[in-house]
């Protein structure tokens, strides 16, 4: 998996390409944790990510605990479609977990 990481600042961008699942998991965990500890803002850039699974709500939840934690932000960005499904459910099933404030003005990608 190709993992593009953008930093400017205290902002950071990850934007990985392919499935976010079990077999890319490790990958995923190890981009989040390079970041550098003055990051306070990151935004995940899903354009690229055409599949997620349970293994993408785990790290997304991870990845917002530890920013709220620090007192800063997760936000995500360019959600296909069938990730976007993915998280509605979670917001659904789980609304005590942080979906519904990353869904938050969301507008997908189409699926081209």
């Amino acid at each position: 998996m190709f993992i593009p990481i953008r930093i400017d600042g205290d902002h950071a961008v990850i934007a990985p390409r392919g499935a976010i699942d079990g077999d890319t998991r490790r990958e995923l965990y190890a981009a989040a944790a390079s970041l550098p500890a003055s990051i306070t803002t990151v935004t995940w850039d899903l354009r690229r990510v055409d599949f997620m699974d349970s293994t993408a709500l785990h790290l997304l939840n991870d990845q917002h605990e530890g920013m709220h934690a620090k007192g800063g932000t997760l936000t995500l960005s360019n959600l296909r479609t069938q990730p976007l499904q993915l998280l509605r459910l979670a917001a659904l099933l789980y609304p005590a977990g942080p979906w519904a404030s990353l869904l938050a003005g969301l507008a997908p990608v189409s699926a081209a």
